[in-house]
């Protein structure tokens, strides 16, 4: 569910120090040993260093995000900040980047029912937040509640809809989560599903997860008002003054009262400063400039960068893709599925990783990207070409115009502008022509692009999704199945039979059942077309010589708490 406006669009993560954030890793447990193994980039590696600011290009190179608040950050941009403020319940150990494992973070440990129905977190006692105040069961309680009030109107409240009562708090019609029972006497935290959810526990990976102080929070007038003022957090970061999306930087500074994480440290940076560019081009020449230490690679620039800098450019679990509204009259449903499928015929995604991305992508076969646990090669089948299959692609358009349809305008390709996809979208419009068909871009507010998409003004919509967790459920559901329309389903896709398969998976145990069950509905929603692959991402981050231990997770998150400044 996590976007990235200069990558993905996208996304998930969640509760997680990001000591391992999101995927955090795990693994080491010194208080001195840099982190390693989890899946990223190294950087130098040796004794670790304790203190320095560290001045960031790359997180905010795309312009200022609209959310921080882990109950509203649905782009990786404020997500990466939620997570280091905030750490939550579960996290990802990548150490082993093709096995990811699901770790006890501020749960000391957990155990589940045999349905997968009920779930019992016991909390560590040694948690604290930012000030000093200890982190209790019934903090999470409260903040996921504060997640579904309507008030809010959260973009990403779908991934807490599998706890018992979530949907009536949503509606209004309850305060409280009836699923969930917190004891702070006991340190314990019972969640009951509205249905079984086998992989639940590493969807409390998720940001959207965390705690809130409850004695803070609720002196509040509105819930949106939290990330309005200093938010405290329990993660290895704080804050040292009130956000706006109108600032140009963003500071944090080290937690202090941080309990550690599972590498049991403390962040090693004394201050982070986000520099929030107006765009990746510009990002970049200021980290060219000097004047910070790491920097994202914007289209046209991965030989260049990554021949001259320290980078983290591996493959990541990431897609790029374009949504076609499937409520629009000119492309969506089933009257149109030919046009669709000579649209994404006549795509040459080749040219596009070539002379946008210098080659540094993959050429992708499905939504789901290779090192994902029940990867499948080929789900999109003839229709996702590497290059373009004109031919085929005008066969296709000219059988569509046959059943009696034609364009009453050229088809809207919306972008969000600024953050580097106008050269994709430009070679999309010339590969199309020659299909015959004429298209023109739409850029938009990289700010509001993707609130404006999620309400249904997509037409055939750039997107792309890094995974939150690394389940095969985080793509398909969010991105294809019906409950999560208005928000980042920008397909708008309502298919029953996929809705069943990805429930079903969700109860299933068997890890090789429930994968056949989730490429099963993948293979639905490509076979519609809604979702049109153009390639899976690789990292963009390029830094100095000066940072060391630099670890950017399969998710795309820096673990910023365990890097380091060389003297």
């Amino acid at each position: 569910m996590m976007r990235r406006p200069g990558m993905a669009g996208a996304l998930s993560t969640a509760a997680l120090s990001l000591t391992l954030l999101l995927a955090a890793c795990g693994g080491d447990t010194s208080s001195t040993s840099p982190q390693s193994g989890s899946g990223g980039s190294g950087g130098g590696a040796g004794e670790p260093v304790k203190g320095g600011t560290l001045i960031d290009f790359q997180n905010f190179s795309t312009g200022p995000q609209d959310h921080l608040d882990p109950a509203q950050a649905s782009v990786l941009q404020g997500a990466q900040i939620s997570t280091l403020l905030y750490d939550g319940l579960t996290e990802y150990d990548f150490t082993n980047r093709e096995e990811p494992k699901v770790k006890p973070a501020v749960a000391e440990s957990y155990t589940s029912n045999d349905t997968s129905t009920e779930w019992k977190f016991t909390l560590r006692k040694n948690v604290t937040y930012s000030d000093g105040t200890p982190v209790k069961a019934s903090d999470f309680k409260y903040a996921w509640e504060q997640v579904l009030n309507p008030d809010l109107a959260s973009e990403i409240a779908y991934i807490v809809e599998p706890i018992k009562g979530a949907k009536a708090v949503e509606k209004g019609e309850a305060k409280e989560l009836s699923g969930v029972v917190a004891d702070d006497a006991a340190g314990t935290l019972t969640v009951t599903l509205e249905e079984p959810f086998a992989e639940f526990d590493g969807v409390l990976s998720h940001p959207v997860f965390s705690p809130k102080p409850k004695e803070a929070f609720s002196k509040l007038e509105k819930a949106a008002d939290w990330e309005k003022q200093l938010m405290i957090g329990n993660g290895p970061f704080k804050m040292t003054k009130p956000w706006s999306s109108e600032d140009q930087e963003l500071v944090l500074e080290r937690n202090d009262k941080y309990w550690g994480g599972l590498d049991n440290h403390q962040a090693y940076l004394d201050k982070i400063v986000f520099k929030v560019s107006k765009d990746v081009n510009s990002a970049y020449t200021d980290f060219e400039a000097g004047n910070g230490q790491t920097g994202f690679i914007p289209p046209g620039k991965f030989k260049e960068a990554s021949d001259k800098y320290p980078h983290a450019t591996e493959p990541n679990l990431g897609a790029y893709f374009f949504s076609f509204n499937m409520e629009n009259p000119q492309v969506g449903g089933a009257k149109n599925l030919k046009l669709r499928q000579a649209i994404s015929m006549g795509i040459d995604r080749t040219a596009i990783n070539d002379a946008v991305y210098d080659g540094s992508r993959r050429l992708p076969s499905g939504l789901t990207p290779p090192g994902l646990p029940g990867f499948e090669k080929g789900l999109c089948g003839q229709y996702c070409p590497a290059t373009a299959q004109v031919d085929q692609a005008k066969k296709l358009f000219e059988e569509w115009k046959s059943a009696g349809n034609s364009l009453s305008e050229p088809i809207k390709l919306n972008f969000n502008a600024g953050a580097g996809h106008e050269d994709v979208v430009n070679i999309m419009i010339a590969n199309l022509k020659e299909v015959g068909i004429e298209a023109v871009g739409d850029p938009r507010d990289s700010k509001t692009y993707f609130s404006a998409m999620r309400k249904g003004d997509c037409y055939v919509c750039r997107a792309g999704w890094i995974w939150d967790y690394p389940i095969y459920d985080n793509g398909v559901n969010a991105e294809m199945k019906s409950s999560s329309i208005d928000g980042d389903n920008l397909a708008r896709l309502n298919d029953p039979a996929l809705d069943k398969d990805i429930e079903d998976a969700r109860a299933t145990k068997d890890p090789d059942k429930r994968a056949k069950l989730y490429q099963s509905a993948e293979k639905r929603g490509l076979d519609n077309m809604a979702v049109m692959p153009v390639n899976w991402y690789a990292g963009q981050i390029v830094y100095t010589d000066k940072v060391a231990n630099l670890v950017e997770t399969p998710l795309q998150f820096v673990l910023y708490d365990s890097m380091w400044l060389k003297p």
